[in-house]
């Protein structure tokens, strides 16, 4: 008979994903959603994250926030996802792109 595969390549999480993962982003943590973007919270630290919130945010200065956010706030408590190697710069680029795409 056929041998199965070893194993497939782990499938990436996608921006949502990350977005609600506490071993990565965890933004749900202190950021809302729009309704029916995610889960229903009411995290309340950070801003409510929406497309009228992020709009004027291009893709550059939305991964400069998430790579490092004391580079634009230096008292923020945001994690540096990048610096601090929370995120790989992918997961950043598919978290920004999710942000991105919010209603």
């Amino acid at each position: 008979g056929a041998l199965a595969p070893a194993s497939a390549p782990a499938q990436q999480p996608h921006g949502r994903a990350l977005f609600v993962r506490p071993d990565k982003a965890n933004c749900v943590a202190c950021h809302r959603l729009p309704d029916g973007a995610g889960p229903a919270t009411k995290a309340d630290i950070g801003p409510a994250l929406d497309g009228a919130r992020l709009k004027g945010w291009d893709a550059v200065r939305l991964r400069a926030l998430l790579e490092d956010p004391t580079r634009m706030n230096p008292d923020t408590v945001k994690p540096p996802y990048g610096r601090h190697r929370i995120l790989e710069a992918a997961e950043i680029e598919r978290l920004a792109e999710f942000l991105r795409a919010l209603p």
